[in-house]
């Protein structure tokens, strides 16, 4: 399989899910999925930004881990297959870290647009796993 198609499945699995996608991959899916209302710095709880954290290292690490799934997959029903199970997982780990996808999505747009946000995301991230901001 191409190495772009497995890009754009990839993308569309995590589009598909709710959850964060890099701006550029949405793009190139031609996604004509509407972007979630980002939130403000001080509309965020100090617990939704730990949430979101948990949530967004769970959503990275089953991306990655379905990656070679993708591209070993025979043809593009194989592929959906797998797509769709990894979407599954993406929107149980952002329930389970206690975030609604719909929460997920606008911190993840308002880490984007609102630089406040995006620093209290990253000094949270270095608290988290002990490392100096």
């Amino acid at each position: 399989m191409k190495k772009s198609f497995l890009t754009a499945m990839l993308a569309s699995t995590i589009l598909a899910a709710g959850v964060a996608a890099p701006a550029a991959l949405a793009q190139q899916e031609g996604a004509a999925m509407q972007q979630p209302a980002p939130v403000d710095s001080a509309d965020v709880t100090d617990e939704q930004i730990t949430a979101y954290i948990t949530a967004s290292q769970g959503v990275n690490m089953i991306a990655q881990s379905y990656q070679p799934q993708l591209e070993a997959a025979e043809d593009q029903e194989a592929a959906m297959a797998i797509q769709q199970e990894a979407e599954q997982q993406m929107i149980t780990v952002v329930e389970q870290a206690g975030l609604t996808v719909d929460e997920y999505n606008s911190i993840v747009a308002g880490s984007q647009s609102d630089p406040e946000l995006a620093e209290r995301i990253n000094a949270e991230a270095a608290t988290m796993t002990g490392q100096p901001q």
